[in-house]
């Protein structure tokens, strides 16, 4: 069984260029669809953060009928990330209201609830030719585990989601596990996903977060605020506004959506791999897999161990479908261009190199293009490059 993974295209979102609602970009990830035997999509299909529903929905109908032209008679997997994590929320209230209003069991209602509740039905209406499954937080094909990774954000030394996990947070809520479980690490980021859904949905919901990130010191101020009562989290809103003024030295502020994002554009990916190692450690899913697969980072990888040995697990990250260049120097550019790359998916063959996931970076060529043209005399700047047209123009397509 060909197993075909992508996650990330963020449709919707006005952080960046989301690539699958251009049909350049599904024409390029066609043929792996064609041929695969089923396709995990593992996280943050649609931005519901950066984006109304509608919008990203909107967006989504290009990439949702490949979809349905390429999987008929197939099998489709959708695992929620944090950015679509209202979706899964929104199913558990469902849920909740149907067992209300019928006085019935959740045994007796779950055939009721799974036609009503609008995602699953949305699935089979526009892919009634294909098997439908939501899976969450993880799922397995062959020796893999699959899931999106954003539990990493709590294990990011630092972090808002971190500080949450191990903070006064916790003493507010009554305590959490020695080791952190699914139940903390859900507890930790939700109510900072669901802060920035509530804001997107709003009449001018894009425009104030736009104004929001323009604005860095206005948002430090919001976190102190929305968090609540507790020196803990007061220190916690406090720390947020000093990290996004940053320091001329060392970080110009750019759009990089801290409540959102841990690691930012251009960023090493040795820390976020730690970080899921730890959560994969603090789960006990390293007691089952010795190969992962996730997503979150935006950083295509392909079988890297955690540990300085090598030893030990081995991660592959998806990557993403879509392009977001950090703002500032042609440095940042460059590490971009380096660790962040779009257009990128892993597949897991059964059949073949014993089910051992494999990454495709299918805009690959683009990249080699565009640094050629970068090392050229003459280089372009980073501003000239914002959309991925601007790059598409640069090296010569059409």
């Amino acid at each position: 069984m060909r197993t075909l993974v992508i996650s990330d295209s963020h449709l919707g979102a006005w952080t960046g260029d989301d690539l699958l609602a251009y049909p350049w970009a599904r024409e390029a990830l066609r043929p792996e669809l064609e041929r695969a035997d089923e396709v995990v999509l593992l996280g943050d299909l649609v931005d519901l953060l950066f984006a109304s529903i509608e919008h990203a929905f909107e967006r989504a109908d290009g990439l949702v009928e490949l979809l349905a032209e390429t999987l008929s008679g197939k099998r489709l997997v959708w695992l929620a990330g944090n950015h679509d994590h209202h979706i899964l929320v929104r199913r558990l209230e469902a849920l909740i209201e149907l067992r209300i209003a019928t006085g019935h069991p959740d045994s007796e209602l779950t055939e009721r609830w799974r036609e009503s509740f609008f995602f699953e039905a949305f699935l089979r209406r526009r892919l009634p030719d294909t098997e439908i499954e939501i899976a969450y937080p993880r799922c397995r094909v062959g020796e893999v585990i699959l899931s999106h990774g954003h539990y990493l954000d709590g294990e990011v030394r630092g972090s808002v989601p971190n500080r949450l996990l191990q903070g006064g947070f916790w003493r507010l809520a009554g305590g959490r596990s020695e080791t952190p479980t699914i139940a903390d690490y859900e507890a930790a980021l939700v109510p900072l996903t669901e802060l920035l859904f509530i804001e997107a949905q709003l009449p001018k919901g894009a425009a104030a977060e736009q104004l929001i990130q323009a604005d860095l010191r206005r948002l430090g101020h919001l976190v102190a605020l929305v968090a609540g009562p507790g020196r803990e989290l007061a220190r916690l809103g406090r720390s947020i506004e000093a990290r996004l003024r940053g320091t001329p030295r060392t970080h110009t502020p750019t759009a990089d959506f801290v409540l959102a994002r841990v690691v930012s554009p251009g960023a090493s990916v040795m820390p976020a791999v730690s970080a899921y190692a730890r959560v994969c450690a603090n789960l006990g899913w390293d007691r089952d897999a010795r190969w992962f697969v996730f997503a979150h980072t935006h950083q295509p990888l392909a079988g890297v161990s955690a540990h300085p040995s090598g030893a030990g697990p081995r991660f592959w990250n998806t990557g993403c479908w879509i392009y977001e260049p950090p703002g500032g120097s042609a440095a940042d550019y460059l590490g971009y261009l380096e660790h962040n790359w779009p257009g990128s998916a892993v597949v897991i063959d059964t059949e073949e190199q014993g089910g051992k996931p494999q990454l495709l970076e299918l805009l690959a060529a683009d990249r080699a293009a565009l640094r050629a043209r970068l090392r050229a005399p003459d280089p372009p700047s980073p501003a000239r490059l914002r959309r991925y047209e601007d790059v598409r123009l640069l090296i010569g397509h059409d």
